[in-house]
């Protein structure tokens, strides 16, 4: 969150893609804000110099005007997919993915709720991020009537949340890191390793329930069934890692079991794993770490749909030498 109480914009990665998630309070009706996303004068206030065919089914064209060479300028081409005024403005672009503006009413003005579901190689994430912030905090007061001086535009105001955003993702990434550690000490059979991650006082919940408390009792017990029972191995995917607090941080993954022998998941073993971590003295450590069964009781499409997910995540045999 900025130092004005704005909301900092989310990442969630899937199936190869990311999606890109921001939310506004904007003090002016929908019927205002409609304008200054469809209206090609008022988007080249905040965006972009544009021309958009007002329909589902019409084409635009986005062509930014920040670049100081004429030869960089990013240019957007595609279709609009949804265009409901004033309520919903959708774009599937050839390079933002699918731009998603979704306006309700809200007290005093219009709750905004941008989203980019897109393929982001991770080293453009930050920067990515970055841009559409600024480019919203420009619609904010393009309501009021500002426009960018596209001519003069420096990079200060970018640069400052690239690097709120860089040390955000940071911290989040060693989240992550946390993540793999617990299963690459399961993985490895290694109690001790699997307990590492976590608090002093952390906790591990199983998938059947078995609630275990304090690093020392996770990585005896964790030994216990390494060495009496002949493990699966995990494969796993992150969801969604978010910063939820000063210091605290949520990590949602799905993960699946490959029995010892086999080259296939076992279904009746899916999981959806959660990691509440805390950061304490600059170190990031794992609070709770909760395994439940991936049931799905109902929707058997959601739970093959699962295992197909985690199936491609079974690391392959390389081909044997000539």
């Amino acid at each position: 969150m900025t130092t004005d109480g704005t909301p900092d914009g989310t990442a969630t990665h899937r199936g190869g893609r990311t999606l890109l998630r921001f939310e506004r309070r904007l003090r002016h009706p929908p019927e205002r804000v409609w304008r200054a996303l469809t209206d090609p004068a008022e988007l080249s206030a905040w965006l972009a110099d544009a021309d958009l065919e007002p329909a589902a089914g019409g084409t635009f064209e986005l062509r930014w005007l920040n670049a100081a060479d004429p030869a960089e300028q990013a240019v957007a081409r595609g279709t609009v997919t949804a265009f409901d005024p004033p309520r919903l403005l959708e774009l599937d672009s050839d390079l933002h993915g699918r731009l998603r503006w979704e306006l309700s009413p809200a007290p005093e003005g219009t709750h905004l709720v941008f989203t980019s579901d897109v393929v982001l190689p991770g080293e453009y994430l930050v920067q990515t991020m970055a841009g559409w912030h600024v480019h919203l905090d420009y619609l904010d007061e393009s309501l009021d009537g500002a426009r960018v001086d596209w001519a003069n535009w420096t990079t200060a105001r970018w640069q400052a949340h690239h690097d709120r955003y860089a040390a955000r993702l940071g911290a989040l990434e060693d989240v992550r890191g946390l993540y793999r550690a617990i299963l690459d000490g399961w993985n490895a059979r290694d109690g001790r390793a699997f307990a590492a991650p976590f608090r002093e006082d952390g906790v591990s919940i199983g998938f059947d329930g078995s609630l275990h408390t304090g690093r020392a009792e996770i990585a005896a017990r964790m030994q216990e069934v390494f060495a009496h029972h002949p493990t699966a191995r995990y494969v796993a995917a992150v969801r969604d890692v978010r910063l939820v607090g000063l210091g605290a941080a949520v990590l949602h993954a799905v993960a699946g079991m490959v029995p010892p022998g086999a080259s296939d998941i076992n279904p009746d073993a899916n999981a959806v794993q959660t990691i509440t971590a805390a950061r304490l003295m600059g170190q990031w450590r794992v609070a709770v770490f909760q395994n439940t069964p991936a049931a799905y009781h109902g929707r058997p499409g959601d739970a093959a749909a699962l295992t197909a997910e985690l199936r491609a995540l079974i690391p392959q045999d390389p081909p044997p030498a000539p």
